[in-house]
């Protein structure tokens, strides 16, 4: 235990000393629209993400990033989800990235794009299969040549996942895996693959999950429209629909 508190107190200090040379960022999106639903109802919408970031580089050439964010939504003059987003502390260098705090798992990599100015959802009937568990508070990546592997963990309770990642130019391919920890846990393997021809892309991915009506696929298809941007196609489905 003594060995513990006295790392803990080493890596405090190092910190500390390196927020002096430091940078400190602030970046921000804001959306705002109406929305429709199917029961008829129109409302409007609007979104404030605010994230502030600190980064810096120790004299061992270790680099570091330390940063949260702020939320603020509304619809239809009732206040939505305010709030701090969980934080967190990433470490970077020749060993690739450390990332402990509010993390993504791995296994939500894998999946396709979504649509609309706040997202409209689509894409999670598609990846209703590829993750299972919860959130993690451990994520480690790591780049080599065309492989890319991402690991992700929850502490608490075990939950894991493992994500690698494959391309070559335009073509890509990934495969992920994701388990709980409790005996007997949920599990789900995923798996896509995306490529583009001059401005048209496609992608493809499905996922199978341990759980009874979790399978599910998904397709996302753009291209750029003369007047009109960028045109996106997103479908998805699963067993329950």
């Amino acid at each position: 235990m003594k060995k513990i508190l006295l790392t803990t107190t080493a890596l405090v200090a190092s910190a500390g000393f390196a927020m002096a040379d430091g940078n400190l960022s602030w970046t921000g999106s804001a959306n705002v629209g109406m929305k429709y639903s199917d029961n008829g109802t129109t409302r409007l919408h609007e979104e404030i993400d605010l994230a502030v970031a600190a980064t810096g580089e120790t004299d061992d050439g270790i680099s570091w990033k330390v940063e949260m964010g702020l939320d603020s939504s509304m619809t239809d003059s009732t206040a939505g989800a305010d709030g701090v987003d969980g934080g967190s502390v990433a470490l970077s260098g020749d060993f690739g990235t450390i990332k402990v705090g509010n993390v993504s798992t791995a296994g939500t990599t894998i999946g396709v794009v979504d649509v609309g100015f706040d997202a409209l959802g689509i894409d999670d009937a598609a990846e209703k299969g590829n993750n299972a568990g919860g959130g993690h508070d451990l994520r480690w990546n790591y780049a080599m040549d065309d492989i890319a592997l991402d690991v992700s963990f929850d502490t608490s309770d075990d939950d894991m996942a493992v994500a690698m990642k494959w391309s070559s130019g335009t073509l890509a391919i990934g495969v992920s895996h994701s388990a709980e920890g409790a005996t007997n846990g949920a599990s789900a393997t995923a798996a896509n693959i995306s490529t583009s021809v001059g401005g048209f892309s496609v992608a493809l991915m499905a996922g199978s999950h341990s759980t009874a009506n979790f399978d599910s696929v998904g397709m996302s298809a753009s291209m750029p429209m003369d007047g009109l941007g960028t045109v996106t196609f997103v479908t998805g489905s699963n067993d329950r629909c």
